[in-house]
């Protein structure tokens, strides 16, 4: 099965079955080991607000997962989530309507002209950037919207990856050619000439994360790529996968890693 394929029979698959929906969602959340790091984030920043409401933009939503978070363990969370796929758009604004999350708004945009100034508690964007051409651009904008003391969190491309990892948290099924990798200390030096302070940022995908993205993503792709017969044994797999995935994953997040495939950074502008 070819990628367009493959990415057309999965939409259409939770387009007519929207109660797996929040299934896939679910296995996001414990597969993948970028969500496990920016979880971690979202907690350590929900927690130093006491709980209070926030304004949340989340650049390049793709099929809303970080929204199915959010609004489940942050219900009082505003969240506007921009993709520039307007199908991905209008699926998670009616899967959200339809459960009654009124408080996530999808919308079609452009981030390199994005900018609403003094907006947002919190910037959000997971492996999006490292494929916009005029990345700079898009970080000044997302600092232009931040309000005083709002945080930046971001997961991009590392240059210290073995090999790039599969896009799966945002363009699940794209394999589009990465147009940047960052190193930490440019990463750092660049958000501080923007003006972001209190700038910290840790690899994620060391090697458990790696052995984690091989059990969990990289093989039922390729099954499911040789035939979509495959997606009704995957259950068995994963129940077989699914625990030492879970533990792969925990290593990933408590460990601290020299080098790894991506990058979580988190600042906060003053």
């Amino acid at each position: 099965m070819e990628q367009r394929e493959f990415s057309q029979a999965l939409r259409n698959f939770l387009h007519k079955r929207p109660s797996f929906r929040a299934l896939f969602y679910t296995a996001l959340e414990a597969l993948v080991v970028s969500f496990w790091h920016i979880r971690k984030e979202l907690w350590r920043i929900a927690l130093a607000r006491g709980g209070r409401s926030m304004h949340v933009l989340d650049a390049g939503s793709g099929m809303g997962q970080y929204e199915h978070f959010m609004s489940t363990r942050f219900p009082s969370w505003n969240i506007c989530a921009l993709d520039r796929d307007e199908f991905e758009v209008s699926e998670c604004n009616r899967y959200f309507v339809e459960r009654k999350k009124f408080r996530v708004y999808f919308r079609k945009a452009d981030l390199d002209q994005f900018r609403q100034p003094d907006c947002f508690d919190l910037v959000l964007s997971v492996n999006v950037l490292e494929y916009m051409p005029n990345d700079h651009r898009v970080l000044r904008n997302f600092y232009d919207s931040l309000r005083s003391q709002g945080n930046l969190l971001l997961a991009i491309q590392s240059d210290k990856a073995l090999h790039v990892q599969p896009n799966f948290t945002n363009k699940l099924l794209g394999n589009q050619e990465t147009l940047h990798r960052y190193n930490a200390l440019g990463l750092k030096k660049l958000l501080k000439e923007i003006g972001f302070t209190k700038i910290k940022a840790h690899y994620a995908y060391g090697y458990s994360g790696r052995l984690s993205t091989r059990l969990g993503v990289r093989i039922p792709k390729y099954l499911l790529k040789k035939s979509r017969d495959w997606i009704w044994l995957l259950p068995l797999y994963y129940m077989l996968a699914y625990p030492v995935i879970l533990l792969l994953n925990l290593l990933d997040v408590v460990f601290v890693h020299w080098q790894g495939s991506e990058l979580i950074v988190r600042a906060v502008k003053p």
